[in-house]
């Protein structure tokens, strides 16, 4: 990727790790390549690390060859994780980030490579880049080689050096640069303040349906995309959404949870028991005031998102924004049940929004997930 740009959200930019110690203690599955164990076992070995050994164990069907993954204790936390204050990883401490298993060194960056560069998103589940949504001291806009995201950093990600660019819709190939300028614009048309996130998609699907229905006659289609976006109104929202479409969105998604990985804990039995419409109201009466940060989760989602390369239109890229919101909505509603009927708050919708990427960047299967989506574009 010598000589090719990073992309990334300006309120990204400055991002760094704050040892929260989300990442260690979260029980994952880190597999570790071969050449990192081989690393790891010495160090473990000339007692660099405070670590005895097994410090891993084997496991199957393992990606880039590695044979085991990190060991975790019962309550999830890495083998490696010091949980004191700071929180930190001793082999980071030790040994520095290049002795990281790959999983490691990447989080919370989700990356995708395409023949023009690399784009590089967070996830927000880290508490960190969630934090950062929060912050009103940055207009949010794509911004290229960031200062958190050097261009010498080994990315890994979806890799679509090699692919064909993103589809406007089944059978019509957009090209990279009307992809990125789509990404764009729905990043400008999320971020623009004074109306709400469900307004803003609606602006956006407007804006893919027209896009989508290029034909020879409209002329070159990276002309016609930019007259399109530059055409883009401001959209009403379709109509008020209920919190049983949310739940519904959040099943969905949860739905592409592979097997074999641990599903979590359906929001619906808990804002069930609590009472379903007190747990909406809970959450529409502190929407409007909260709305900036949502805007800004959606507009992180739309960006570098894998679902725009893996779906098969730009209907399923909107469509997949509006199952994200829905699964946002879901999880601040089981914030609020959980609280035993506290309104929604800045605190709430940060822990909400960190469920729902751990949901959606984490454990759902994005490929399959895609497909799904993408039976909207046959409507």
């Amino acid at each position: 990727m010598s000589g090719l740009p990073v992309r990334a959200l300006s309120i990204h930019a400055d991002y760094r790790c704050r040892n929260s110690g989300a990442c260690c203690s979260s029980g994952w599955d880190i597999p570790v390549e071969p050449d990192v164990e081989r690393r790891l076992d010495s160090a473990v070995a000339d007692g660099a690390l405070g670590v005895r050994a097994p410090w891993s164990r084997p496991l199957a069907g393992l990606p880039h060859q590695a044979r085991v993954v990190l060991r975790v204790s019962a309550a999830g936390e890495c083998v490696f994780y010091e949980a004191g204050k700071p929180r930190l990883c001793a082999v980071h401490r030790q040994l520095g980030p290049e002795a990281l298993p790959s999983c490691c060194r990447q989080f919370p960056r989700v990356a995708t490579l395409t023949p023009r560069g690399v784009s590089v998103t967070l996830s927000h589940y880290c508490p960190t880049a969630a934090g950062m949504l929060f912050r009103d001291d940055a207009a949010i806009e794509v911004v290229t080689d960031a200062p958190a995201f050097p261009a010498s950093w080994p990315y890994e990600g979806l890799d679509a050096r090699e692919a064909l660019p993103p589809f406007a819709r089944p059978g019509v190939l957009m090209s990279w640069a009307a992809h990125e300028r789509f990404e764009e614009q729905a990043v400008a048309t999320l971020a623009r303040g004074g109306r709400s996130p469900e307004a803003a998609l609606a602006s956006l699907a407007a804006a893919a349906e027209r896009l989508r229905a290029w034909t020879l006659r409209d002329g070159p289609f990276d002309a016609f995309a930019e007259r399109v976006i530059e055409a883009v109104t401001e959209q009403p929202a379709v109509r008020e959404p209920s919190l049983e479409d949310a739940l519904a969105d959040w099943e969905r998604a949860a739905a592409s949870v592979p097997a074999g990985v641990a599903r979590p804990r359906s929001p619906r039995s808990g804002v069930e028991r609590f009472d379903v419409a007190r747990a909406k109201a809970l959450v529409d009466d502190a929407w409007p005031a909260l709305q900036a940060p949502v805007r800004r989760w959606l507009a992180a989602r739309a960006f570098a998102s894998w679902l725009a390369l893996q779906g098969e239109g730009v209907r399923t890229t909107v469509a997949g924004l509006r199952v994200a919101l829905g699964v946002l909505r879901a999880e601040a509603a089981r914030g609020c049940a959980e609280g035993a009927g506290r309104p929604l708050d800045a605190a709430l919708l940060k822990e909400a929004i960190r469920r729902s990427d751990l949901l959606l960047h984490h454990l759902v299967d994005v490929e399959a997930f895609a497909r799904d989506l993408s039976r909207c574009e046959g409507d």
